[in-house]
């Protein structure tokens, strides 16, 4: 049985010299000693030899070796930007400035004051113009949520208000809820009047 095998060992080593006649081939253990050549029954697979099963998805999601995501064929060394990515990050630059600029300025709630009273900034279309085609409900929609949101402000000031004459003690920061109870009855009513005018038109 010292023939020249036929087929190349698997994993397991098992070598075939000819067809149905496959051993597991004489070796040498670290101490010194040989271990015989062995016989293996005929169709048994071992199972370090055996095809693993994978499914049609994790076939799908293996990448040849040396590919790059993104990367096509022939394409050149100039990267290609997406204009829809442009545009969302131009609009989280100018939302960053924005925050910068008011933290900056004014400082926290001074600043969420002045920027409510202030109209809302017409967009800009691509051309960098203020765009006229905004339908008018999508234009109501942005000083309603303000409304309602201030609205919900002067409810917690007239309950803390309710607080305040059962004799509670209040604390500093809604003693300013209080304080700040014109500025927002005033910013309502801006809101009201601008509401009323997009209604009429």
């Amino acid at each position: 049985m010292s023939s020249v095998p036929q087929q190349s060992p698997g994993v397991s080593g098992i070598v075939e010299y000819k067809p149905g006649d496959r051993v597991i081939p004489a070796s040498r253990r670290p101490d010194g000693t040989v271990r015989k050549e062995r016989k293996v029954r005929p169709g048994f697979v071992p199972q370090e030899d055996a095809a693993r099963y994978s499914n049609a998805k994790i076939d799908a999601t293996k990448v040849p070796a040396g590919y790059v995501p993104g990367l096509q064929q022939g394409s050149t060394s100039q990267p290609v930007i997406d204009s829809a990515a442009t545009k969302a990050a131009k609009k989280n630059a100018k939302r960053k400035a924005k925050k910068v600029e008011e933290s900056l300025g004014l400082g926290g709630r001074e600043a969420a004051a002045d920027s409510g009273s202030s109209k809302p900034a017409a967009p800009l279309s691509d051309g960098g113009l203020p765009s006229t085609a905004v339908p008018a409900a999508a234009a109501a929609a942005d000083p309603e949520k303000k409304l309602k949101a201030l609205r919900k402000k002067l409810r917690q000031i007239t309950e803390i208000e309710a607080k305040q004459s059962a004799s509670t003690p209040l604390n500093d920061d809604q003693r300013q809820k209080v304080a700040s109870k014109p500025e927002l009855e005033a910013e309502v009513a801006e809101l009201e009047k601008a509401l009323s005018a997009l209604a009429v038109q």
